[in-house]
């Protein structure tokens, strides 16, 4: 029988995915094939909420510490230890949204400090 030891690191290298385009800085993007990607919203199915990405300064994250999210003129700075979700329009937000059949809330992850958050998206939760 073989075993398999699962770690939760918290690195400050984040994960991040190269030879991209689309999708506007600062947002939620969600992959849509051929290189391409686009920005998402709470309305977006789960299956498309299950392919993220986090777009910061034109580098786009997948996981792990994404640095200057609190610097982004549409976000401002971050509540140190807060939880952030997907907002209507792409960008994160410390208010989870009201799920229904339409709308889908979507963990994004929580604020190191003022500026740097761990990205690490939940599962897409409908009403």
């Amino acid at each position: 029988m073989a075993f398999i030891k699962s770690t939760n690191l918290i690195t400050d290298v984040a994960l991040t995915v190269d030879n991209l385009t689309g999708g506007t800085n600062g947002k939620i993007v969600r992959i849509t094939g051929d290189n391409t990607v686009t920005n998402t919203t709470y309305s977006d199915t789960a299956a498309q909420l299950n392919s993220v990405l986090f777009k910061i300064d034109g580098i786009y994250y997948s996981a792990g510490v994404v640095p200057n999210v609190g610097e982004v003129a549409q976000i401002g700075s971050l509540i140190a230890g807060s939880s952030y979700f997907l907002g209507e329009q792409g960008y994160i937000t410390s208010v989870a949204p009201t799920p229904s059949s339409t709308v889908r809330v979507l963990y994004i992850g929580f604020a190191l400090n003022t500026s740097d958050l761990l990205f690490r998206p939940g599962i897409p939760i409908s009403g």
